[in-house]
């Protein structure tokens, strides 16, 4: 039996609706800090948000850095939206 024929953008979505997440290597609160930092959240609002203290975020972002080999803001998001570890 012949199935019915599927439109490209239809094939795209099902395609799409089957990738998953990308496999962090962040700790959850590495990630949380990621999140509140894509938002445009500095260290003291990510700080008062997790409430933790201002170094311990900069301990977190500097990990983050780490991890994803990176050494800035920008290129941090780039890779965390190219490898779907922002929620």
């Amino acid at each position: 039996m012949v199935g019915a024929p599927m439109s490209s953008q239809i094939a795209r979505m099902v395609v799409s609706s089957f990738r998953q997440p990308g496999q962090s290597p962040l700790t959850s609160r590495e990630q949380e800090s990621l999140n509140l930092l894509s938002q445009g959240k500095s260290y003291l609002q990510i700080s008062e948000g997790l409430f933790v203290h201002r170094e311990t975020v900069k301990s977190h972002i500097k990990n983050i850095y780490e991890k994803l080999h990176v050494n800035n803001k920008k290129e941090v998001l780039e890779v965390a939206r190219k490898n779907r570890f922002l929620l």
